[in-house]
């Protein structure tokens, strides 16, 4: 009886310092997508994603996809959240209440000028 208490209460001290451990593994900022962030985009944008502040990264992230000439592959850029675009698209996407359906709206407001 008294092994599995000594087994349990080293199980239990060996658990703490690997939580312990983990923890200070976190970098704020190094799980991010958008390491590198543009402020203005003058091509046309066909679909948005915005990611938010999470585990794994302590800031919004706003990703957009440009169209491309035919045949040429999507290209996806990183807005700087900062911008007066990134700040339009997030108000925006905040005011229809973060719903998928509803994202042709930020994407048409887009079209007039801001």
């Amino acid at each position: 009886m008294a092994f599995a208490t000594k087994v349990t209460a080293l199980l239990m001290v060996f658990l703490a310092v690997f939580m312990k451990f983990n923890e200070a593994q976190f970098i704020p900022g190094a799980r991010c997508l958008c390491p590198k962030t543009i402020k203005f985009i003058p091509d046309a944008i066909t679909d948005f994603q915005v990611i938010e502040k999470g585990r794994n990264c302590d800031k919004t992230e706003l990703i957009v996809t440009l169209k491309r000439p035919e045949g040429s592959k999507e290209e996806k850029v990183c807005l700087n959240t900062d911008g007066k675009l990134a700040k339009a698209f997030l108000q925006c996407w905040n005011n229809i209440k973060r719903d998928e359906s509803q994202k042709m709206t930020c994407l048409n407001r887009r079209k007039k000028p801001l």
